[in-house]
């Protein structure tokens, strides 16, 4: 839907009404929204920055054919999917706003259909919506209180589905690096404007304030984690079975995504990443196009998105249905990895044990030098994002898990020389008692894993060859 880039200027009381109506959507496609987790995780917010102003920004829409999915800091706070949202939060009043762009006219009429008895963003979300106007006055009304002496925003960039906020980082300067397109990123310009309007507010960066409280996963942040999990493991599943040479690649990756959303889901957590034979180094490779022979190996790297929170999932299989000797010489090494790791998993430990807890496994198996080669790397966070809040390097690495943490287990073992990647990925949760498995119903060991091969799936009967009878 197309939205206008700036509203046309009307009585303040008329862009309000027109604003809440754009961010209320039809009973029928609304589900149950708990309005008091995300007042909460504001709340925490606001008691950890009573010094100043926090704006956090929304995504802005784009034109690729793909559903808009909103910035994870925003969404974090307000539960809201609106394309170009601002979110305000004064530390010194504890109160909080939401300024959001006027949607166009709809309706045949060209008049806003009226929403009868449905609820208000006001109801639905516990947020006042403002028109976008606004904003710079309310943010005078909020600079001139004594008690607000910082301008708290995105300093450290915010994250994206895909990507963390070190890699945004790196994106950005990329694309900054083009001669002719490089432009200064949107969050930067954002931060340019605001500090012009009030020089006085020192800037401080709100980032590492929404990580601390994002890494801890709440109760109803883990319903939807697990759900998410049950879901790719079901998607990971039927990729796998009945595979067979000469497949195509994207015929795994189609298998994955039917039931990604025939279960669902609000949309893959990422592209189906499905390298096979001499790609499976390309550990980022998303064109799946090839064909596959017998004797290779092929991996899925695959997630479902399931409310805004992603599970991450691999799964290394034989084309042929069984490995040969040396690749599962490689691949029992990677899954006793994986299951050492996950037996280490407890509140206490950080990263750095994970990676303790890995490396006798790997020179057990002959594989030490490897597995250092790999800078010693056993997985990443996941939650809103897939390479969610929390780094794997520096203090982060030293951090205690806490029950509530969900990190993404993933060992890996490559030798770019023989062209062959081996890697299994299970996204687990940190609890009271030790660690969950949350996508452990998609089996890793290697007589499950020829059994899932041999069974009928979606991909028994290719669709070439049904059109041929």
């Amino acid at each position: 839907m197309l939205r206008s880039a700036r509203p046309a200027t009307r009585h303040l009381a008329s862009l309000v009404l027109l604003v809440s109506a754009a961010l209320t959507a039809p009973a029928a496609a609304q589900q149950a929204f708990d309005k008091a987790e995300f007042a909460a995780r504001r709340a925490k917010l606001l008691a950890g920055m009573p010094d100043g102003v926090a704006i956090v920004l929304g995504g802005m829409e784009h034109a690729q054919p793909v559903r808009f999915r909103q910035s994870p800091d925003f969404y974090y706070l307000t539960g809201i999917e609106e394309p170009g949202a601002l979110l305000v939060l004064n530390g010194a009043t504890k109160n909080a706003a939401v300024f959001a762009m006027k949607r166009p006219q709809l309706g045949p009429s060209g008049v806003t259909p009226q929403l009868r008895d449905q609820e208000t963003p006001q109801e639905r979300y516990g947020l006042p919506v403002q028109p976008m106007e606004s904003f710079f006055t309310f943010l005078s009304f909020a600079a001139v209180n004594p008690g607000v002496k910082k301008l708290y925003m995105q300093v450290t960039p915010p994250d994206d589905l895909l990507r963390a906020r070190h890699e945004v980082s790196i994106f950005s300067a990329q694309a900054m690096d083009h001669p002719l397109l490089g432009q200064v990123p949107v969050h930067a310009q954002a931060i340019e404007r605001i500090r012009a309007a009030h020089p006085l507010l020192q800037l401080a960066d709100v980032s590492p304030l929404l990580d601390e409280l994002r890494w801890v996963k709440t109760p109803y942040e883990i319903e939807r984690l697990r759900r998410s999990g049950q879901i790719g493991a079901e998607a990971v599943a039927e990729a796998i079975r009945a595979t067979r040479p000469g497949m195509y690649e994207y015929e795994i990756a189609a298998a994955a995504q039917y039931v990604n959303t025939r279960l669902g889901a609000r949309g893959d957590g990422f592209p189906p990443i499905v390298p096979s034979g001499p790609l499976t180094p390309i550990v980022h490779y998303m064109d799946n196009r090839r064909q596959m022979q017998a004797g290779e190996i092929v991996y899925i790297d695959y997630g479902s998105d399931w409310e805004h929170y992603t599970s991450d999932i691999t799964r290394t299989w034989p084309v042929s249905g069984k490995f040969s000797t040396e690749q599962e010489k490689m691949y029992r090494c990677v899954l006793d990895a994986r299951n050492a790791i996950i037996a280490a998993m407890k509140p206490g430990v950080t990263v750095d044990g994970l990676r303790d807890a890995a490396e006798p496994v790997y020179t057990r198996h002959g594989y030490r030098d490897a597995f250092l080669q790999t800078g010693r790397y056993v997985g990443h966070f996941v939650g809103i994002s897939v390479h969610d809040v929390g780094a794997i390097s520096g203090a982060w690495a030293r951090k205690p898990f806490q029950p509530g943490v969900v990190f993404n287990v993933e060992p890996v073992l490559e030798f770019p020389d023989k062209q062959i990647h081996l890697r299994l990925e299970d996204t687990i949760l940190i609890t009271a008692a030790g660690a969950e498995n949350m996508t452990a119903a998609v089996p890793a060991e290697v007589d499950r894993v020829y059994a899932l091969v041999r069974q009928p799936g979606i991909n028994s009967k290719s669709l070439v060859e049904r059109a041929a009878r």
